[in-house]
């Protein structure tokens, strides 16, 4: 598996796996705010051309959001999701960043299961946070 860089130019690419699975996905628009606004990476994978996954990333001084992983549905079971969310750690910790912030839906047992197992732990909820009225889990990993 080789884990790319994503740039501006694979917007469509995103936004197409992000709307297969999120009704509130990323938009192009918000993907190239993001891009221009220079505090933001996406890693992905692709294979035989096609993108089956991607993480987003929004820097700050310290810390770091991960705004969203998705894996193609036919692509899942396969450590993709663990790998992005590895290699993004790798690259804040080089980057001197001292902690990982991420929201999941908290009856995404599958994603809570991956996010725990590599070392996240809830720190507060959001009530009603996503447009249907689920909460959100909002979770932590301290990489200093």
């Amino acid at each position: 598996m080789t884990i790319l860089n994503l740039t501006a130019s694979d917007i469509e690419k995103i936004t197409e796996l992000y709307r297969a699975d999120f009704a509130d996905g990323w938009t192009a628009d918000m993907l190239k705010s993001a891009f221009d606004g220079g505090r933001f990476f996406a890693l992905g994978v692709k294979e035989n051309g096609f993108l089956l996954a991607v993480i987003s990333v929004t820097v700050g001084y310290d810390d770091a959001d991960i705004e969203g992983v998705v894996v193609a549905k036919n692509s899942r079971g396969r450590g993709i999701a663990k790998a992005l969310i590895t290699a993004v750690e790798e690259k804040l910790k080089k980057d001197g960043k001292e902690r990982i912030l991420l929201e999941v839906r908290e009856n995404n047992v599958p994603a809570l299961s991956l996010y725990q197992g590599l070392g996240f732990n809830k720190i507060s909820v959001r009530k009603k946070y996503y447009k249907d009225g689920e909460n959100a889990l909002v979770m932590e990993k301290v990489i200093l």
